[in-house]
């Protein structure tokens, strides 16, 4: 419905609203009205930026650490030292799986690449969220200290599919000839699409193209002296998705969304892990 129908529907209707409030008023009394609107309207109001960051560091409640972590992960200045530091530790002693899976999103996201050996150790965790967020924040770190890990992750028959996936892509970093193998190796998995980010790896890799046909890209490599003179520029994915209706109904704040870039080690030098200098930082905030 368009802005001018919907207002028309509106001004018709304003009649029956205000009598309708006023008997709700007269029902429930300005008190509780009040009280309700309150409870409302805190859902809408962001905390600050000091109340994330009390959140991240909560030794009681692993929900406000997961949603702190996130918060401040997701801020222009989630890349500050400090809350590296933060997010290296959860990384390695968090116990709750949920927030032990956002902080390595959080690691991968503003991490180095000596990071990528703290992030790999929890390709071994027992739960599924957090292995699937570890190989995923790999795919944004360049180290080559941990492709054998990936590769192990990816030649997992019992491993999930969405984390061998993960794997899968994050390795196509890497122009390596056990890369390589084990990328062909993944075309004869049963998962489809295991197979197709497999060869999405080995076309990065290599330039070429020989689609699902193992034989075909064995054939090509044997009789190839340089596999790898063709690769192309590794760029880790991101999520798109549509705007939501509140992020269209406020209109003060452009929506952004993360383009696909160069993992860190691999960024040109001098290139910012964060946002601009002049964004906002946690103590001009108000909060």
């Amino acid at each position: 419905m368009s802005r001018v129908g919907m207002g028309s529907r509106i001004g018709l209707g304003s009649a029956g609203f205000v009598c309708g409030a006023a008997v709700l008023w007269a029902a429930t009394g300005c008190g509780t009205i009040s009280q309700d609107f309150g409870a409302f309207t805190e859902d809408f109001m962001p905390p600050t930026p000091t109340e994330a960051a009390r959140w991240m560091i909560d030794p009681h409640d692993p929900d406000d650490r997961r949603r702190g972590t996130l918060l401040i992960s997701n801020s222009p200045f989630g890349g500050g030292e400090p809350y590296l530091e933060i997010y290296r530790d959860m990384a390695l002693h968090e116990r709750d799986p949920l927030a032990k899976a956002v902080a390595l999103a959080a690691l991968g996201r503003h991490g180095v690449p000596n990071d990528a050996i703290i992030i790999a150790v929890s390709l071994d965790h027992e739960n599924p969220q957090v292995k699937w967020a570890a190989a995923q924040a790999l795919q944004r770190i360049h180290n080559v200290a941990v492709v054998g890990d990936l590769l192990d992750v990816l030649r997992r028959d019992e491993e999930q599919t969405d984390t061998r996936i993960a794997a899968a892509v994050a390795v196509g970093q890497y122009a390596q000839d056990r890369v390589f193998q084990g990328l062909v190796g993944a075309l004869d998995d049963r998962e489809l699409a295991l197979n197709l980010a497999a060869v999405a790896s080995l076309q990065t890799l290599t330039g070429e193209d020989f689609r699902l046909d193992a034989r075909a890209w064995l054939a090509w490599y044997n009789n190839t002296r340089e596999p790898f003179a063709g690769q192309q520029e590794y760029l880790y994915p991101t999520y798109q998705r549509d705007e939501t209706w509140l992020e269209r109904l406020a209109f003060w704040s452009s929506t952004t969304f993360e383009q696909p870039a160069p993992p860190a080690g691999l960024r040109p030098a001098g290139e910012r892990r964060t946002y601009e200098d002049d964004e906002m930082k946690p103590d001009e905030s108000g909060g």
